[in-house]
């Protein structure tokens, strides 16, 4: 494994990560868990920026590599986008 993919693989891995505590946050809103809710609550902000700057710094191929990953949670390739709000035409204007 190269550097690159190393970093890759990592960056990929970390916003999968970020992710998963952001559907975890929305799952413990949902059920209004008390204080779960509430740390959720605290958090969820937190997750998404992290997840934002992580995905406008990825490249098209780990981009890529990011949507087929969260394809099979229902997530299509403009959501990620929308999510970290940014396209990627406004990454190379």
């Amino acid at each position: 494994m190269t550097r690159k993919s190393s970093t890759t693989d990592s960056r990929v891995a970390q916003a999968l990560g970020i992710y998963r505590s952001i559907a975890a946050c929305d799952e413990c809103l949902a059920r209004g868990d008390g204080v779960h809710a509430l740390t959720a609550a605290l958090m969820l902000p937190c997750y998404r920026a992290d997840f934002r700057r992580l995905v406008r710094e990825l490249d098209p191929l780990e981009e890529n590599e990011l949507r087929l990953a969260l394809h099979p949670l229902s997530l299509d390739a403009h959501s990620i986008k929308s999510s970290a709000g940014h396209s990627s035409e406004a990454r190379t204007a």
